[in-house]
């Protein structure tokens, strides 16, 4: 579709240049103006109707890199809640295995080699207790996924909730996304920080907003402060390269929120969202 439109547009602007010229040389060549003259509402029409075209052209294929990038990031987050439920369901598999290794060695009285089992198990296994729980199935689902993720690149990834969002009203999809892309952020810069990598994610409740912060190491370089939140502004690349923050933006906005950064002495960088609790009054057409 995208490149259709991109052809419709082309062929359009070319038509338009292609009649312009045509109509220059007719001036310069004509022997009455009245003959031109007559058929100016009709080249009028021509340009008017090849005009809106364009724009229309234009409109639909913004609209469906929007729709792609949505797209995109829904299957992102979806592919987070896929590998978590695998994590999951190993470890189901995994404890039903240990439940029956270690009813074997007691019911056989091999207790020093239950002893060593046991500790084993406690000393190399993640138990699904450690699994942070935010109020909101999705972003739970989410949060660990990425934690799980940025462990594996080295990062010390910690999640503090100090309130629940089980009554946030935005959609799960939009949050996900809002959330994914600034973690995808941090992670990304924190591999290029030397020394310690961490990230710290907490979700708190503060004059009737939702707050969620994200803070890592690592900094925005000056040269992208201002135009960070613009479509086509990239620090990495990713599924939808330079449109991540530009899409937090335009959640933000739909739901009468806010997002800003700024960079701390510590050499980290802190973004802030707030997002005001209670029903939204948004246009759907918003983003």
């Amino acid at each position: 579709m995208k490149s259709k439109g991109n052809y419709i547009i082309i062929s359009t602007i070319l038509f338009q240049g292609i009649l312009i010229l045509l109509f220059t040389s007719s001036i310069l060549r004509a022997y009455s103006l009245e003959i031109l003259k007559k058929n100016i509402p009709f080249i009028n029409i021509v340009i008017i109707a090849t005009t809106i075209l364009i724009i229309i052209s234009f409109k639909r294929l913004r609209l469906y890199e929007a729709r792609q990038i949505e797209l995109k990031l829904i299957k992102t987050n979806m592919e987070a809640v896929e590998k978590l439920i695998t994590i999951l369901r190993t470890e189901r598999h995994d404890y039903i295995a240990h439940i029956q290794c270690i009813q074997a060695l007691a019911y056989l009285e091999e207790y020093e080699e239950l002893a060593e089992y046991v500790q084993g198990i406690s000393t190399n296994y993640r138990v699904t207790n450690q699994m942070i729980r935010v109020g909101h199935p999705a972003l739970t689902a989410l949060l660990n996924s990425k934690r799980e993720v940025a462990q594996e690149k080295g990062i010390n990834f910690t999640i503090n909730c100090r309130y629940k969002l089980d009554t946030i009203s935005i959609s799960a999809w939009e949050l996900c996304s809002l959330v994914s892309n600034l973690i995808e952020n941090a992670i990304e810069a924190a591999c290029m920080t030397a020394g310690e990598k961490w990230i710290q994610f907490t979700i708190d409740y503060y004059e009737n907003s939702y707050v969620l912060e994200i803070e890592n190491t690592g900094q925005i370089d000056f040269e992208l402060i201002n135009i960070l939140y613009e479509p086509g502004t990239s620090t990495k690349d990713s599924v939808a390269r330079g449109y991540g923050l530009h899409i937090c933006k335009k959640i933000l906005e739909k739901y009468q929120g806010t997002i800003e950064f700024k960079n701390t002495h510590s050499n980290t960088v802190i973004f802030t969202v707030r997002l005001p609790r209670g029903e939204y009054n948004y246009d759907s057409k918003a983003i």
